[in-house]
């Protein structure tokens, strides 16, 4: 959140923060690494690519990409519905690619104590890295497509 954002800078984090189209957030301009906010970015594939790890929802397309490109996250289920962010997540945070925090314990306190750690850590990061990575399924597109095909094939044949 940007009330961690003073704690972030003096820990030396640079922070890319994307709020959604219809979220405003306000942070004073300071000294030291960038705290930049956004409403939306369209190439998160670039993203992915600057981060050292996010904190993020844990839609299921977010999850797979996370862990198809080995990216760790601190995942923040959405409160409402049936669970399923938090199942979309789960298999990650318990391979050790990734934390879960839920929504109403996410806080300035939360990040600073739970998330500077870690990203001042590059060990640690790393290895977060890793079990993420070793969580996905990057062909899982390929196989999709093989099972599609196989099915089609036996619809055919009848």
């Amino acid at each position: 959140t940007a009330a961690a954002a003073d704690g972030l800078r003096a820990a030396g984090i640079q922070v890319l923060h994307i709020t959604g189209p219809k979220n405003t957030v306000e942070v004073a301009d300071a000294a030291g690494p960038a705290y930049v906010v956004v409403p939306y970015a369209d190439r998160m594939d670039l993203v992915y690519a600057a981060a050292d790890m996010l904190l993020c929802r844990a839609g299921a397309v977010t999850c797979a990409e996370l862990a198809a490109v080995g990216l760790p996250a601190a995942y923040v289920p959405y409160a409402v519905g049936n669970g399923e962010q938090r199942l979309n997540a789960q298999p990650i945070v318990d391979a050790g690619g990734g934390l879960l925090v839920e929504d109403q314990d996410l806080s300035a306190r939360w990040i600073l104590d739970t998330l500077v750690p870690v990203l001042g850590d590059p060990a640690a990061l790393a290895a977060m890295a890793a079990k993420a990575k070793a969580a996905g399924h990057p062909d899982a597109d390929e196989e999709l497509a093989r099972i599609v095909l196989q099915v089609a094939r036996r619809g055919a044949d009848r």
